[in-house]
């Protein structure tokens, strides 16, 4: 309660704290988005990777085990609880197979998806990692613990992150994106309707059809059954950890 409180009164992190609240009273839709979310989980993620290349999805997940093995070692010296991470062997075969090169990620936490994103650039040689995330306010000094497994990853600056939160750190990558557009979004911050709802109109001009889309925790709301549905969207739902991933924009790549 401590770190609550002194990080609440933090001039930087007050208003966004107090959104955060807001969005708590937002109707409740998790009954409605699980019910949806398992009827269109068809086949499993792994599934998904042997139809997209299997000689691939062999090699990485011996790279996924080291990642794992890496973070987990790290995590545990810290001896605090950052949470889970999202499916970053989806993310690294992703960036891997089609060589994505501008990718953009919302809730960074300690890192585990930040860590495999630069990897598999670092892998294919090129591409830059732009992060969004908001401090852990139940932390002591919790900044410090944004990103950590993935602070010495970034060797050539091609990662930029910023802890303000998502209505600001997102303008911010935006505008930092210039003319160019978004190869993969992974969102796994804010989970409420509208957080989620937001990040889509701030990032609109730098998305295309050619964009994959990864959303984590489809099951909290109906966001995404509602953006897919309303924009004729073309989209996949698959089952990670006893939750649910929603991604569109692989329609282009004839998977």
């Amino acid at each position: 309660m401590k770190n609550i409180i002194s990080n609440f009164f933090k001039w930087n992190y007050f208003l966004v704290i107090i959104k955060k609240i807001i969005k708590r009273f937002e109707k409740n839709t998790s009954i409605e988005a699980k019910e949806w979310a398992v009827a269109n989980n068809k086949k499993s993620i792994e599934e998904f990777y042997y139809a997209i290349d299997t000689d691939l999805y062999n090699e990485i997940k011996i790279e996924a085990k080291l990642i794992k093995e890496f973070a987990q070692n790290k995590l545990t010296k810290l001896n605090i609880s950052l949470g889970g991470g999202g499916n970053y062997i989806l993310l690294y075969f992703l960036i891997r197979k089609f060589k994505l090169t501008n990718i953009v990620e919302t809730g960074v936490a300690a890192g585990w998806t930040s860590l495999a994103i630069l990897r598999a650039l670092k892998k294919n040689g090129n591409g830059f990692l732009y992060s969004s995330d908001f401090p852990y306010f139940r932390l002591e000094n919790p900044e410090k613990y944004i990103g950590c497994l993935a602070k010495n990853e970034s060797n050539v600056n091609n990662w930029f992150l910023d802890i303000r939160g998502d209505e600001v750190a997102l303008p911010e990558i935006a505008r930092r994106l210039e003319n160019k557009s978004i190869d993969l979004f992974h969102y796994d911050s804010d989970k409420s309707y509208s957080g989620r709802s937001n990040a889509l109109k701030i990032l609109g001009s730098k998305i295309n059809s050619n964009t994959i889309i990864i959303f984590d925790d489809i099951q909290n709301n109906l966001q995404f059954k509602d953006f897919v549905e309303k924009n004729k969207k073309d989209f996949r739902v698959y089952e990670f950890e006893g939750k649910y991933i929603g991604i569109t924009g692989l329609e282009n790549l004839k998977l």
